[in-house]
């Protein structure tokens, strides 16, 4: 009797055990099925992630090339801001062309005029280079012109006055000059009151004139 009631305790075990076993087995292949699914959404999520990355990569190029041309324009707008400070400081082109009035004023204020005539030192040329040197560093422009004679030639400077047109002036003198081609040097100057000019011992007869802004 005894012995029967050990088998049957031993049998419902062996039972529970066996529903136990089933019951883990069912859950181990659904937790399977879960991770299997979970799986295939990592690789689905990995594969929107790699354009993602490319696009990121692309992106990121992109803005490292705009930073290099950022810094190309903030290199080109400091150069332009020197010069610009330049030209507000009056050096090398803010020179403008001055009224006949400023031309007087600019020529009476000038002592280029009072310096010496020196053969082969410092000559018309060195006159008319002093004269365009200086109006330009009191911001007007001034032309530097060569005229040729015959045999020779001469140097004077010549302002485009905004009232007056273009006026040449002898830089030796600060006198007001009218070359005309075919026609002697000396009869074109305008001499000041109480003075005329000599006919010179040379032909200055004026062949051709170039006048250099």
């Amino acid at each position: 009797m005894i012995r029967g009631i050990v088998i049957g305790i031993l049998g419902a075990f062996c039972l529970a055990q066996f529903w136990f076993l089933m019951s883990a087995g069912d859950e181990l292949q659904s937790r399977r099925a879960e991770l299997a699914s979970l799986q295939t959404e990592l690789g689905a999520a990995r594969a929107e992630l790699n354009p993602a990355r490319a696009q990121l990569e692309g992106a990121k190029a992109e803005l490292d090339a705009v930073r290099a041309q950022l810094e190309a324009l903030q290199g080109q707008f400091t150069e332009l801001q020197v010069s610009y400070d330049g030209l507000l400081a009056g050096h090398g082109y803010s020179i403008i062309d001055p009224t006949y009035r400023e031309m007087l004023a600019f020529l009476r204020n000038d002592r280029t005029d009072r310096r010496d005539y020196v053969a082969a030192e410092y000559v018309c040329e060195d006159f008319a280079k002093d004269v365009c040197n200086n109006a330009e560093e009191n911001g007007m422009r001034c032309a530097f012109v060569a005229m040729s004679y015959p045999e020779g030639g001469h140097a004077i400077v010549a302002f485009d006055t905004v009232d007056s047109g273009l006026v040449y002036v002898e830089p030796q003198s600060d006198e007001i000059a009218e070359p005309v081609l075919g026609k002697r040097y000396y009869e074109c100057i305008i001499p000041r009151a109480g003075y005329r000019y000599e006919e010179p011992d040379y032909d200055d007869t004026i062949e051709k004139i170039l006048v250099v802004w």
